[in-house]
C-alpha cells in the first residue's frame, strides 16, 4: 500500500496536467476569437450624439479593417435613394471629418472626441493576442500606452479608457452575447452612441476621405482656429 501511494499520486497529476492543457486552449481560442471580431467589420445602424442638452439622432454606416476606419453618419434611408452623409469620419495614415452640412468641421482635428488610437489597438489581432494574451486571460486586463482596457470573463471587450482624451468606450451586448451598442464618452458629458442593427465580420474595403491639407476656400488663415470642436459640434447640433 504505501508502494501504492506515490504511483496513485502520479496518475493524479498526470490526469490534472492533461486536463489543463485543453482547458488553457479553450481560453486561447476564446479570447483570439473575440479579438478578431474588432480588426475588421462592416455594419449599420442608428447613432445617437448628446451634448450640452441638444441631441442627434441618424443612421450610421462604420467600417474598419486591419489599417482604416470610417464612420459616415447619413440622412435618409442607409445606402437608399436620398442618403446623405451628414459628417463622416476617417482614420488610417491620416485623421479626417468630412461636412457638407457644416464644412467649418473639417477644419478641426476631432482626436479629443473620437478614440481612434484606441481603436487603432486592435488592428491586428494575432499581434496583440501574441504580446498580451496571457496577461488578457489571466487578470481580464491590459494596458498599452496608459489605455487601460477590460474584458469579461468570456473575454468579450468590456470597456477602453484613454486618460489622454479623457475618453472612454463601453461595449454592451444582446442576449445572445453579441454586439449591441458602443457608447463613447468625453470630457463635458459628450456622447456618441452607435446601436448595431446589422454587423459583419468581414474584411471591408474602405474608401479614404481626402486627406486635409492647409489653404481652403477662405484662403490663407483659419477663421475658425478660435473655435474648439465642442463649440463647432455644438453649433451643428444645434441646425
Amino acid at each position: 500500500m504505501k508502494h501504492s501511494f506515490p504511483i496513485l499520486l502520479l496518475v493524479l497529476l498526470i490526469l490534472l496536467s492533461s486536463c489543463a492543457a485543453p482547458n488553457k486552449q479553450i481560453k486561447q481560442d476564446k479570447l483570439r476569437k473575440e479579438l478578431k471580431k474588432w480588426e475588421s467589420f462592416d455594419s449599420q445602424g442608428i447613432v445617437e450624439i448628446s451634448y450640452m442638452g441638444l441631441s442627434l439622432r441618424k443612421m450610421f454606416v462604420a467600417s474598419k479593417n486591419h489599417q482604416q476606419m470610417r464612420i459616415d453618419i447619413i440622412d435618409g434611408g442607409i445606402m437608399g435613394a436620398g442618403a446623405v452623409p451628414l459628417i463622416s469620419f476617417y482614420s488610417g495614415d491620416y485623421i479626417a471629418l468630412k461636412s457638407p452640412y457644416m464644412p467649418m468641421l473639417e477644419m478641426l482635428n476631432p482626436t479629443d472626441l473620437i478614440p481612434s488610437q484606441s481603436l487603432d489597438l486592435f488592428g491586428n489581432a494575432d499581434s496583440l493576442f501574441f504580446k498580451y494574451g496571457e496577461t488578457i486571460i489571466s487578470t481580464k486586463k491590459l494596458e498599452i500606452d496608459s489605455v487601460l482596457i477590460s474584458f469579461l470573463p468570456d473575454y468579450r471587450l468590456d470597456k477602453v479608457y484613454d486618460p489622454r482624451t479623457q475618453s472612454e468606450l463601453q461595449a454592451s451586448y444582446s442576449s445572445n452575447k453579441t454586439l449591441a451598442a458602443l457608447e463613447m464618452k468625453a470630457i463635458d458629458n459628450m456622447k456618441v452612441k452607435l446601436i448595431f442593427d446589422q454587423i459583419k465580420y468581414t474584411e471591408p474595403e474602405i474608401t479614404p476621405l481626402p486627406k486635409p491639407r492647409a489653404g481652403t476656400w477662405w484662403g490663407d488663415g483659419n477663421p475658425f482656429e478660435n473655435m474648439n470642436f465642442k463649440q463647432l459640434l455644438k453649433s451643428f447640433l444645434d441646425k
